[in-house]
């Protein structure tokens, strides 16, 4: 064929399954002249879709804005609201789960009180780099890996915490479980709402009333698990009771049926919005005719045949040459300079040691002499010298392997934080800072409250003399109580108060609620105003969860959402050691410190710039 001559094909997607009658179709097409266009990977972290304008990725948007409303919210929807609601039931789950075991494994490895907040602060470290590894993971490689794998890696260490013989162990374990679940909620969160057309998008609060399930569950596991085979009382040598075990067993055990759930009997479908983020629009494509054929028996309607074909052909542009080439590049900066930093080294090596350079002879490398010139006369070195064999080139190599890999980490650091850039442009700045802020101060109130309520409970409840029955079924009541918080947000965010402000009003009540709670000291009153506090402060996290990945687009909506994540678990590592030294001077004063952190955090709540109230999510 003549080169630059047009070529009429017909082209089919080989091994596809069919997914609608538009797409399945051999549809006979005229290829214009070929264009060298370099290939982009899937996999490819550097900014997609750059020969779009701003106008056209906002008209992009709207297209598939179009589509989601032309599949409408059905059982690929629901299927999937449940499915992400295992992950937020998961994340509550495990956070109750320790806060339930700690006064027991205090009692089997008598751990003194400034030391067992560490159980409590490895759960948070785990789930803060979760929070961060899992979000970014899902920007750059897409959601559908992250919501498969953060449960697995759950599993095994929930499962593996169980049989930890000291507690040192059981915190390293418990911070690999933290690492895992820390993913489930910035991932599902932003998984969900970009599944779901713009008038469905408020259930992402309803989500929440997932993670208040979860810390029902465990309440229930605990109250006929943890006293039938714990000790009333301290024993001498430790408490041997395997409560607390059989807990972390059965978290493990109902853990590892949702990852069959999400796995096995369910299959997931990339996000539209990320394959569209990586110019992979005729994958987008093949996804959405899927998720409609889900939904609808019949064949699809003529406006989505037609949004299709204007997604698949207006905006499907190669990426401009000159931005692949500066891509290319950075993509292999690390590689280039990991090589001229061995170079450098090796060079500067061989000058330090008299110009030495090894010859391999399956290599063809050559050898020059210290001092020789070249003559080919070996001279011997000292044992263990800078040339010798057996030492230098041992230590040489070591060297310049640290230095390849010092390199390939900072180069992988440096694209991270380039990821983080976007938050601060002026368009979301103030809302990144505030956004974080409320974050760290909501975590830290709400962890000083209920990481040692139990404890607080059995040492405060009765005069000190609560038996552990009790406790527990208090503790049971206080995570009843938040289920109906989650509903009510789901009403309130649709209502006069929208986002900000239901956020503001619940959390000024929860501040109230907490000092209720301290100066009160009646079971009745210590288990109305806990209660009220639970109802209160689930209601508030139900809006800042759906709130939070609303405000940001979805080119680094699992970014924001992952750091804005990381920052509450950071204040939930932090807040277990600061309370350990709280309690030794006054057993009030944490209670105190968790209102004052609610009030500023719900002041903030109030300035916050971005009312996502009626808005679709970009």
């Amino acid at each position: 064929m003549p080169p630059g001559s047009a070529a009429r094909v017909t082209l089919t997607k080989a091994g596809s399954r069919p997914s609608s009658p538009s797409l399945n179709t051999m549809t006979s097409v005229t290829i214009p002249p070929p264009v060298p266009v370099p290939v982009v990977s899937q996999f490819s972290s550097s900014p997609p879709l750059r020969s779009l304008s701003p106008e056209e990725l906002m008209e992009q948007t709207q297209v598939l804005d179009d589509l989601m409303d032309n599949i409408g919210m059905g059982k690929f929807q629901k299927q999937l609201l449940v499915l992400c609601g295992l992950g937020w039931f998961a994340d509550n789950m495990w956070l109750q789960c320790i806060a339930l075991i700690l006064p027991r494994v205090q009692a089997q490895f008598e751990i003194r009180d400034q030391y067992i907040g560490i159980l409590s602060s490895s759960m948070f470290v785990g789930m803060m780099f979760g929070a961060m590894f899992w979000g970014t993971l899902s920007d750059v490689y897409g959601r559908k890996q992250a919501f498969n794998f953060t449960l697995i890696v759950t599993t095994v260490f929930g499962i593996g915490a169980s049989f930890a013989n000291s507690y040192w162990l059981l915190c390293l374990l418990i911070l690999g479980l933290g690492f895992g679940v820390g993913g489930n909620m910035p991932v599902d969160g932003a998984l969900f709402l970009e599944f779901t057309p713009k008038k469905n998008q408020y259930l992402l609060t309803f989500l929440s009333i997932f993670f208040s399930f979860g810390a029902v569950a465990t309440s229930i596991l605990g109250y006929f698990l943890l006293p039938r085979y714990s000790c009333e009382t301290p024993v001498e040598g430790g408490c041997q009771g395997k409560g607390w075990r059989y807990m972390l067993l059965a978290m493990g055990s109902l853990t590892l049926s949702m990852v069959v759930g999400r796995v096995i009997l369910f299959r997931l479908e990339e996000s539209p919005k990320y394959l569209l983020n990586q110019n992979r629009h005729q994958e987008a494509a093949v996804v959405l005719c899927r998720i409609y054929k889900i939904n609808h028996k019949e064949t699809q309607s003529e406006a989505f045949d037609e949004n299709i074909e204007t997604l698949t052909l207006r905006f499907n542009r190669p990426v401009n040459a000159g931005d692949i080439s500066s891509s290319d590049e950075s993509s292999s900066s690390a590689s280039d300079a990991s090589e001229a930093d061995m170079s450098d080294i090796e060079n500067s090596r061989n000058g330090s040691s008299g110009r030495r350079r090894t010859e391999s002879n399956n290599h063809g490398r050559s050898r020059r002499q210290n001092g020789n010139g070249g003559s080919g006369i070996q001279h011997h070195r000292p044992p263990g010298g800078v040339g010798n064999g057996n030492g230098g080139d041992h230590h040489s190599k070591t060297w310049i392997m640290f230095q390849r890999y010092r390199r390939r980490w900072r180069y992988r650091i440096e694209k991270a934080l380039e990821r983080l850039e976007p938050l601060f442009v002026p368009e979301f700045r103030l809302s990144t800072i505030l956004i974080w802020i409320i974050w760290a101060l909501v975590a830290f109130a709400y962890t000083a409250f209920n990481v040692f309520y139990p404890k607080f409970l059995q040492e405060h409840g009765q005069g000190g003399h609560q038996p552990l029955q009790l406790v527990y079924m208090d503790i049971l009541i206080y995570a009843a109580a938040g289920v109906p918080g989650s509903v009510i947000a789901t009403v309130m965010v649709e209502g006069r108060l929208g986002r900000r402000y239901t956020m503001a009003v619940s959390t000024f009540g929860t501040a109230l609620a907490t000092i209720l709670f301290a100066v009160l000291s009646s079971r009745a009153a210590m288990t109305t105003f806990s209660a009220i506090l639970s109802l209160l402060a689930t209601l508030n996290y139900a809006v800042l969860y759906s709130y939070t990945p609303e405000v940001f687009p979805s080119d680094i909506r699992g970014t924001a959402c992952g750091v804005a994540a990381a920052m509450s678990r950071l204040a939930g590592i932090i807040t277990p050691l600061i309370v350990g030294v709280m309690l030794s001077v006054n057993t009030y004063f944490p209670l105190y410190t968790a209102s004052i952190m609610f009030f500023v955090s719900a002041v903030c709540m109030c300035f916050l710039p971005i009312e996502t109230k009626g808005r679709a999510a970009t």
